[in-house]
């Protein structure tokens, strides 16, 4: 189970990431056995729960997962082979940015922001923006493991 700290710091985030990019879902995601599983969501389509868990394969996140690098799309439609996406055949998503939060030298999970709407090829400071934000989780876990009581760091 998640802390309710991390999970409410993810929200801040994500809103922050939400307002920034421009796309109107956000999801902080933590990946293992081969599950992705939403841990924060920010959403007014109510489409996707906090919790939910799908395998990973049914995810845009997984070459996120798999590469260890931030994935933009723009144009899934035109993307071929997309269209057939486990995904994007429940929910047609358009645009979508996505980063690896490392934790432990691994990719622990993802932040991704999509849209159901084409948009213009992402820039690098959007590229920048989520990076930052995958980073602050990072740190944020980090944190969370960090010995505590005297002469802690």
């Amino acid at each position: 189970m998640l802390s309710k700290p991390l999970t409410d710091y993810c929200h801040k985030l994500l809103r922050i990431g939400v307002q920034q990019l421009g796309l109107p879902l956000g999801i902080v995601s933590r990946v293992y056995n081969g599950n992705y599983q939403i841990i924060a969501i920010n959403s007014a389509a109510g489409v996707l729960k906090e919790g939910a868990v799908f395998p990973i394969g049914q995810t845009y996140c997984r070459e996120v997962v798999q590469t260890g690098q931030v994935v933009t799309l723009t144009e899934i439609d035109g993307v071929r082979g997309l269209k057939k996406h486990p995904l994007y055949i429940r929910m047609p998503l358009e645009a979508y940015i996505s980063a690896p939060i490392f934790h432990d030298g691994v990719v622990w999970g993802t932040i991704n922001f999509t849209s159901m709407q084409v948009r213009p090829p992402f820039r690098a400071t959007d590229i920048e923006c989520v990076t930052q934000l995958a980073d602050h989780i990072a740190s944020y876990l980090d944190q969370m493991e960090a010995p505590r009581g005297y002469g802690a760091a």
